[in-house]
């Protein structure tokens, strides 16, 4: 027995590698120490020429990585999993300090939280991939896993659609290795606009990204709400690894490693063919839809001597829907129960990157990218005689070439500055055509029938200055213009950051930020013509005052207080419609001006306890305002002022076997205020059978508080040189009653009803690393 256990923790080892380099110019750091802290004995490396670290055997487990160079601050890396089936592979940016010294002082705390990028510090926090696949209710979905964050809301467990701050989900942009990319969900806008079932790429392939709230840094625009910075991976440039994954959502097959012993380059890719028609098929979720999707994902790395390192990258994705048509008129309950609809969707993103450092102060990322999305949506309704009537036809063709470059260089240790450009083309092909009552076929007309090209060019440049040790401060300014409706903007940016005491800071942040409508607001056309073509770009001041409290080592408080203030947001004359409360209507067709102001202020708190000694927590509470002023010139509240939305996560870890097995548990509670909504005019409503609401009073009703919990159990096995996983995860595991945002009309009982679900999603999956 002493034998097999000695024989196992032999084996069971793994390799821990990467590169440090300076966080501002990117420079390798050559003779920095790199130590694993829980090992017995000590194990470590120091960086080579390249800035390139290889630590051999370190034992299955969870380590936290010391990280240090003279003259820089020391960096903890915290919670390393170290498994069989997978080379660790990291890449650690180190500060240059701004004091001269021969020793350097040991960072207070660990930073997990704090965003790649360098200019940002306030309403900005990473993430990393582990996460998205441990927080209880992520899913393995950057999109749901953020929801988790203080200040963002979600919407029901069968979407990903998130709502910050009180802003409609659509103000949310979404960056793909530094280029913008459409919002990368399958079945995107199915239900909310912004917001689909899953995100077309799998966490297996992403590397830590960022996710901001407000105030984003200069070179963000087209948001207002918030901003997600997608990173992947880089591939093994040293052994060929692979995951195969099986699960009630599909199938996850993703490979990676060398294209050749004698050089660097490397490919990463993930393919994922879903079975989510399984959860339909068992009755686990209650439709008769039915839903198909696939989608690729894949970078190749290709570093050269002399001129840099080049990446092509890509993610594309098929969906297909379909409701049939209920011929039993007998169960006609709802009106939507006569519908019938075909949904296909294609949609891809194909990106050639180019990163070069240029001496030993700046580097500079370029990339050129196509995006294009194809969708073709017919929706049907039947009369009495089960003949069907057109609803909505909507064959939408959208593609975007994208050429962007940034400058980043770093002057000296207290100065860095960035700049860049994008240019962006985008070509469009709409055919839209609707009813202006869903369920009468009254009034079938185009809505949009347009095609042609529109340009639009960004340009921003920031400085972040180190004033003191204590004191730092960004500024920057964005510039755009959009050739659609002829608008220049200018945008500056502002970000203070004072560290008054080692474990104590406080962070303000200012931006005025812009973003266009959806493309199809533009092109919408009455009597011929298309009337919105003028309308301006939806925009907002953000102002943010954040204090942040390192209570240790592991465990911070942060209070970010905020306003926001929004205008120019399109809305129509004379009454309370404004797209700063769109969530879906296909059937939207309004004429409308930049009439409507918005006021979004809050409170965020979070306390958090990272990854340590096998557990953490993280507790948020968030208090909030959401007002707008539209057409008819009264405050209203918007239908995202839920008021207020607390979460607590927990996690645990247990370690068997000389940790060559791991048991997690995590689990999360969210307590949420409802969506706001106008109330229904009941005589009215019954005298034509359909939901008619008071917009005169619009969204001064609010639905019943939801409260629902997530857990995430998992398993792993440490074989010799592969690893098993094997994963539940459960949305809404005690079936807690939810409802959407709209009350129903029942045709068979004549009564006006808020249809309640209770959907539980339990996912169940085997993976397998070797």
């Amino acid at each position: 027995m002493l034998a097999q256990a000695v024989s196992v923790a032999q084996t069971n080892r793994q390799t821990v590698r990467g590169k440090v380099y300076d966080s501002d110019s990117h420079e390798p750091l050559v003779g920095a120490t790199v130590i694993v802290l829980e090992s017995d004995p000590i194990l470590g490396a120091s960086s080579t020429m390249d800035g390139e670290f290889h630590i051999d055997g370190v034992p299955m487990g969870r380590y936290d990585l010391s990280v240090s160079y003279v003259g820089y601050e020391t960096k903890l890396v915290p919670a390393v999993m170290v498994t069989a089936g997978k080379e660790v592979v990291l890449q650690i940016p180190l500060r240059q300090s701004i004091i001269e010294m021969g020793e350097v002082v040991i960072s207070a705390d660990a930073g997990k939280e704090k965003p790649q990028n360098s200019m940002a510090y306030i309403s900005a926090r990473t993430f990393s991939v582990e996460e998205t696949q441990r927080y209880a209710g992520g899913l393995d979905d950057p999109a749901r896993m953020v929801a988790s964050f203080a200040g963002v809301t979600t919407s029901t467990p069968q979407d990903n659609a998130i709502f910050v701050r009180g802003n409609a989900p659509q103000g949310v942009a979404w960056r793909l290795e530094g280029v913008e990319i459409p919002t990368p969900h399958h079945f995107v806008g199915a239900n909310v606009t912004g917001g689909g079932i899953v995100t077309l790429f799998s966490s297996q392939i992403m590397a830590n990204s960022d996710f901001y709230t407000a105030a984003f840094p200069a070179e963000y625009g087209n948001a207002l709400a918030a901003v997600f910075d997608m990173k992947f991976r880089t591939g093994n440039n040293s052994n060929y690894e692979h995951v195969v994954q099986v699960g009630m959502l599909g199938i996850d097959v993703a490979s990676e490693g060398p294209f050749s012993k004698k050089y660097d380059g490397s490919y990463l890719f993930n393919y994922r063919y879903s079975t989510f028609g399984l959860l339909t098929d068992l009755k686990i979720v209650d439709t008769t839809q039915k839903f198909k999707y696939q989608d690729l994902s894949f970078k190749f790395n290709f570093p050269t001597r002399h001129i840099g390192t080049f990446s092509l990258w890509g993610i594309g994705g098929v969906d297909r829907a379909i409701q049939p048509l209920l011929e039993d008129k007998s169960k006609w309950k709802y009106d939507f129960d006569r519908a019938k609809f075909t949904w296909d969707t294609y949609q891809g993103t194909l990106g050639l990157g180019h990163k070069i450092v240029t001496g030993s102060n700046s580097y500079i990322h370029s990339t050129a990218a196509f995006s294009g999305i194809r969708n073709d949506m017919l929706m049907e309704a039947a009369h009495e005689d089960l003949t069907l009537y057109p609803v909505f036809h909507k064959i939408d063709d959208n593609g975007t070439f994208t050429l962007t470059s940034a400058l980043n260089h770093k002057f000296n240790a207290q100065a860095t500055t960035r700049a860049g450009f994008t240019y962006k083309y985008m070509l469009f092909d709409m055919d839209l055509s609707a009813s202006e009552d869903a369920y009468s076929g009254d009034m079938y007309q185009p809505v949009a029938e347009e095609s042609g090209g529109a340009s639009s060019i960004e340009g921003f440049a920031q400085l972040r200055y180190r004033i003191t040790p204590e004191l730092t401060l960004n500024g920057g300014l964005h510039l755009g213009y959009f050739k659609l409706n002829d608008e220049f903007t200018l945008e500056p940016r502002f970000g203070l950051r004072w560290q008054v005491h080692p474990k104590h800071s406080f962070n303000l942040g200012y931006g005025m930020h812009s973003r266009p409508e959806d493309l199809k607001m533009y092109l919408m056309q009455f009597d011929g013509k298309a009337v919105n073509h003028s309308l301006k770009l939806s925009k907002a001041h953000h102002a943010v005052l954040g204090y942040d409290w390192s209570i240790n080592k592991k465990m911070r408080l942060s209070t970010e207080l905020y306003y926001q203030h929004l205008y120019d947001i399109p809305g129509e004359e004379g009454t309370s419609f404004s797209l700063i409360n769109y969530k879906q209507d296909y059937l939207l067709h309004k004429a409308m001006v930049n009439n409507t102001i918005g006021r979004n202020m809050g409170v965020d708190i979070t306390l958090e306890r990272f990854l340590n000694n096998n557990y953490y927590y993280l507790l948020t509470a968030s208090i909030f305002d959401s007002k707008y002023k539209g057409g008819d010139n009264k405050w209203h509240n918007t239908r995202y002022n839920r008021s207020y939305a607390f979460n607590a996560l927990y996690g645990k870890e247990f370690f068997f076997k000389n940790n060559s097995r791991s048991l997690g548990l995590n689990i999360r509670a969210n307590f949420t205020g409802g969506e706001c909504y106008s109330p229904v005019l009941e005589e009215e409503s019954h005298a034509v059978r359909r939901i008619i609401t008071d917009e005169v009073n619009a969204f001064s009703k609010q639905f019943d508080p939801l409260l629902y919990f997530d857990a995430t159990v998992t398993y792993r096995i440490n074989h010799r040189k592969s690893s098993s996983h094997i994963a539940l995860q459960v949305k809404n595991m005690l079936g807690a009653a939810l409802h959407g945002s709209a009350f129903s009309y029942n045709l068979v009982t004549n009564e006006i009803e808020l249809v309640k679900t209770r959907v539980v999603i339990p996912v169940l999956s085997y993976k397998y690393e070797f």
